[in-house]
């Protein structure tokens, strides 16, 4: 029988004989001759000292604690998006990103890991009980391109194969028990949203220099205003125009909901940050939240967060952030009180709440809300981010809050993707903003301003704004790529061309120890898409994923790293902020690659040809990411 592979748009496996996936509805494709190249995150995590474990209880009983454990993890994995790879004897291996395409598998891989040894320790409690031996668990990751297909047949099935699995490997290798730590490429995907400990130089089985490697610590859980914006808002004169007119409109009385409407990477965040900045200079307090791919079947999920930022409970312990939300909602009912406070987290454990049929707890919750808003006399803006992820329990209270902003003295802004059906896109009296893509001359003026004016950079300004179709964020991540691989030098700007042999910039760099050509980075170029920062990075070749380089470092804060014979004094780049809210965009430029690339052009041979026949480019949609 053909060999079937998981879903390609959703990750299930398919029922035998399915011509459908019954998760997605997506058709069903056999298993063909070819692999893919995919943008993935690799998690590896072990036991430590199972050897001893078996020898302390016995193969049967290292069985069962091996099962539990592998379950418990598995649901973890899955939970986030991830799929487990295979069992290696004493752990597990997960690919997030394959065979479904995930913008932010990163950080899904990073929220899986935590939880992972969140499950571990609490299964080890248990077997310290029963069994009175200690389990432990070490965990690595490490991002990048891999080859993603069917190597050979029945039980073999679908794997990720590359440099980047062998990487994460190593990573689980150097981790101390009870840790997560990760490989360069994947901290610098999460940077911005995730605690990450000082920078280690690792010594790693096969490669004679050491690596770079950060313990992941946890998980922010609000970043969308970190940092400066990227750069001056171009092109969006009318949208600016009409949103502040209606921000003068909402702060008279005539509140407003508006909804900026665009595909991935036209200038969504960008132009509500804007708008928020201006409503800030007039003395305005923004609330934000945002949501995410990875949390659309969590419950109330993004109207906890909105409300903890609008009732600025955040950073108090429970008591005190009852106190505050008691005197916000002095005229409550005692009983919606308390639902209020399970809905943001603060609930006493001492107290019961009332006993009530869901749907009724959402509708007195909903009342209790609208209330307060249209009690409330000072004027707000509302900023909710990528609505096409909101779990159903808030679209429908955020829904239900839209319909009382008309009467009060705040104004709403809702951005998401065209594709997006919700009950947000239909809200009755709310104006609709469609950013399309902008126009050439547009765009050259955002790359003009990134590049500087220095000749050299002429050429090639037109090469990005043809691959940038518009798109602002793409062009600002060719920027941000070509720099990193040194294409790009200078000063924080502007930049010049580096030609390969001749010193351009006025401080001059050794590049002469690099023997790979440099090329015009574009979307599909085979460049390492995965070196991305918020804070400046040296303009230098990317090494994150070729091990053996030696970097310095600058501090936590700073993770851009320094390669000896290289002088980089006047060569940095400050990297635009909105890199924290698109993780996952420089995915969609792998993805999109075109078959006349020039990697294809030259005919490379792929690193996975030997697996499955020819590798052929992932599939051409743009993934989700954060606009």
């Amino acid at each position: 029988m053909t060999p079937v592979l998981a879903c390609r748009s959703c990750g299930t496996q398919p029922l035998e004989n399915a011509r459908f996936c019954h998760g997605c509805g997506a058709p069903v494709a056999a298993a063909g001759a070819h692999a893919e190249y995919k943008q993935v995150t690799v998690l590896f995590a072990d036991v430590v000292h199972s050897m001893d474990i078996a020898a302390a209880l016995g193969a049967e009983r290292l069985r069962e604690i091996m099962t539990e454990l592998v379950n418990r993890a598995a649901v973890v994995v899955q939970r986030y998006g991830g799929t487990v790879d295979k069992f290696t004897g004493d752990g597990i291996m997960a690919v997030f990103g394959a065979p479904a395409a995930l913008e932010d598998h990163a950080l899904r891989a990073c929220l899986a890991a935590l939880g992972v040894q969140d499950e571990a320790k609490r299964l080890a409690g248990e077997v310290d009980r029963r069994d009175g031996v200690v389990l432990q668990l070490r965990v690595g990751l490490n991002s990048g391109q891999v080859v993603a297909g069917e190597i050979g047949t029945g039980a073999l099935g679908y794997t990720a194969v590359g440099e980047q699995v062998g990487l994460a490997q190593r990573m689980e290798a150097v981790a101390a028990p009870e840790t997560v730590m990760l490989g360069e490429s994947t901290a610098r995907l999460v940077e911005g949203a995730a605690v990450l400990g000082e920078p280690q130089l690792v010594h790693i089985k096969g490669v004679e220099a050491a690596v770079p490697a950060w313990q992941l610590l946890g998980v922010v859980d609000q970043y969308w205003q970190s940092g400066p914006a990227p750069a001056t808002l171009v092109g969006r004169e009318w949208e600016l125009y009409t949103l502040t007119t209606m921000l003068d409109r909402s702060f008279a009385g005539r509140g407003s909901v508006v909804t900026l409407v665009g595909r991935a990477g036209i200038g969504k965040t960008r132009l509500a940050r804007e708008a928020a900045r201006v409503a800030k200079n007039l003395g305005v307090t923004v609330f934000s939240t945002f949501c995410e791919s990875h949390a659309t079947d969590i419950p109330f999920r993004a109207v906890t967060r909105l409300l903890r930022a609008a009732a600025q409970v955040s950073r108090l312990d429970d008591a005190t952030a009852r106190v505050r939300v008691r005197s916000i909602v002095s005229d409550g009912d005692p009983q919606d009180l308390l639902l209020l406070y399970d809905l943001l987290g603060i609930a006493d454990p001492r107290v019961e709440l009332p006993k009530i049929a869901p749907e009724a707890r959402r509708r007195r919750l909903a009342a209790l809300i609208n209330a307060v808003q249209l009690a409330r006399a000072q004027p707000a803006v509302y900023v909710i981010e990528d609505a096409h992820w909101m779990d159903e329990a808030s679209e429908s209270m955020v829904a239900e809050f839209l319909t009382v902003i008309p009467q009060t003295h705040s104004m709403v802004m809702v951005t998401y993707r065209p594709d997006y059906r919700g009950a947000l896109r239909g809200v009755r009296g709310a104006q609709s903003i469609a950013l399309g893509p902008l126009s050439d001359a547009e765009t050259s003026a955002l790359i003009a301003e990134l590049l500087g004016p220095d000749p050299s950079v002429a050429q090639i300004a037109e090469i990005i704004a043809t691959r940038a179709a518009g798109n602002p964020f793409f062009a600002e991540e060719i920027i941000r790529e070509l720099a990193e691989r040194r294409v790009l030098v200078g000063g924080v700007w502007p930049l010049r061309v580096h030609r390969r042999g001749r010193r351009r910039d006025r401080a001059g760099h050794a590049a002469g120890n690099h023997r790979r050509a440099h090329r015009p980075a574009q979307p599909g170029s085979q460049a390492d898409p995965q070196c991305r920062g918020r804070h400046r990075i040296s303009l230098q070749h990317r090494a994150a994923d070729r091990p053996g380089h030696r970097p310095a470092y600058r501090g936590a804060d700073q993770r851009g790293t320094r390669r000896p014979g290289a002088v980089h004094g006047a060569g940095r780049i400050r990297v635009p902020a909105s890199a924290d809210s698109h993780r996952g965009l420089r995915v969609a430029i792998e993805i999109s690659s075109r078959p006349d690339a020039p990697a294809a052009r030259r005919g490379d041979r792929s690193p996975g040809s030997g697996i499955g026949g020819p590798v052929r480019r992932a599939d051409r949609r743009t993934p989700r990411g954060r606009r």
